[in-house]
C-alpha cells in the first residue's frame, strides 16, 4: 500500500508541475492568441471596408470631398473630433455606434449629398455586431499613422495649385500616375470607377469610355461648356464641374475645388488617365 501512496503523490506533484508551467507561460500565449485575434479581426474588417466604405470614404479612408469626410484623420484619434461633437465616450463606441445607426443627420457644419447608412443589423443594415466591430478595429488600426500626418491626405496640393482655367497650358501626362491619383489621394475611382455615384469612367456595355466620351461631348446638343478639345473638356469637368453636368447626374455632388488641390502635374496625369479608358 506504500507504493500505492507514492505513487500518488508523484502523480499529484507532476499534476502540479504541469500546472505550474502552463501558468507560467498562459500570459504570454494569451497575448499571442489576442495578437493573432486582433489581426485576423482587422483583416475581415480591411475587406468589409473596401466592399461597403470605401465608395464614400475613399482608399485607406481619406475622404472624397463633398461625398464623405477623413476617418484616417487625425482630429479623428486625437480627441478633437469626439470634442466638436460632444461626445464624452471612447472613439471605439463611437466609431461602434456610428457604423451600425448611421447618421441620418450629419454633424454640424457638415454638408455632404450622401447620409450615412446603418450597416447594424439591429438597426435594419446588413452587418452582424463582429463584422461591424472588425470595421472598428481596422479604422482604429490607422491611428498612428493618422497622428503621425496632423491633416487628411489631400488636402493641399504639393506644388502649385493647377486653378481653373481649362485652357491653361499642361504638361505631358502619365496615365499610371493618374491611375494612381485617381484611385488614391484624388479619390476619383471611388465615384467613377468603384461605385455608380458619378459618370463611369470605364467602357460598360455599348457605352465607351471616358477617353471616347469627351470627344463626342463636345457635340452633345446640352453641352454647356466652353472647351474646343477632349482634353480641355476632361480638365473643365474635373476643376469646374458646375459648367456642365451630364443627363441623368445631380449637380452638386462632384467637388468643385481639385482645381485648389491639384497641380498642373497632376492634372495632367489625371487627364492622360481618363483618355486612355476608350
Amino acid at each position: 500500500m506504500k507504493w500505492h501512496i507514492a505513487l500518488g503523490t508523484l502523480a499529484v506533484l507532476f499534476t502540479l508541475g504541469v500546472l505550474a508551467y502552463v501558468a507560467v507561460g498562459e500570459p504570454q500565449r494569451m497575448e499571442s492568441f489576442t495578437r493573432a485575434y486582433e489581426s485576423r479581426s482587422i483583416e475581415r474588417g480591411a475587406a468589409l471596408f473596401e466592399s461597403n466604405c470605401r465608395s464614400c470614404h475613399g482608399p485607406q479612408g481619406r475622404g472624397i470631398p463633398g461625398v464623405a469626410p477623413s476617418i484616417n484623420a487625425a482630429d479623428l484619434f486625437n480627441g478633437q473630433w469626439l470634442a466638436d461633437i460632444g461626445y464624452t465616450g471612447t472613439l471605439e463606441d463611437y466609431l461602434e455606434g456610428v457604423i451600425a445607426a448611421g447618421r441620418p443627420i450629419p454633424s454640424a457644419g457638415a454638408n455632404y449629398p450622401q447620409r450615412m447608412p446603418t450597416w447594424g443589423q439591429e438597426f435594419g443594415g446588413p452587418l452582424r455586431k463582429d463584422q461591424v466591430k472588425s470595421l472598428v478595429a481596422f479604422i482604429m488600426n490607422w491611428e498612428r499613422v493618422a497622428l503621425e500626418s496632423g491633416e487628411p491626405a489631400g488636402a493641399q496640393p504639393s506644388g502649385e495649385a493647377f486653378g481653373t482655367d481649362i485652357k491653361a497650358p499642361l504638361p505631358p501626362g502619365d496615365p499610371e500616375a493618374g491611375a494612381a491619383l485617381a484611385g488614391g489621394a484624388a479619390g476619383c475611382s471611388a465615384c467613377h470607377e468603384v461605385s455608380a455615384v458619378g459618370p463611369p469612367w470605364a467602357a460598360e456595355g455599348d457605352q465607351p469610355g471616358i477617353g471616347a466620351r469627351a470627344e463626342t461631348r463636345l457635340q452633345a446638343p446640352d453641352y454647356t461648356g466652353s472647351a474646343q478639345t477632349p482634353e480641355e473638356y476632361l480638365v473643365e469637368s474635373t476643376v469646374l464641374p458646375k459648367v456642365y453636368v451630364p443627363d441623368g447626374y445631380a449637380a452638386g455632388v462632384m467637388p468643385d475645388n481639385y482645381g485648389e488641390r491639384l497641380t498642373p502635374q497632376e492634372i495632367a496625369d489625371l487627364v492622360a488617365y481618363m483618355l486612355s479608358l476608350r
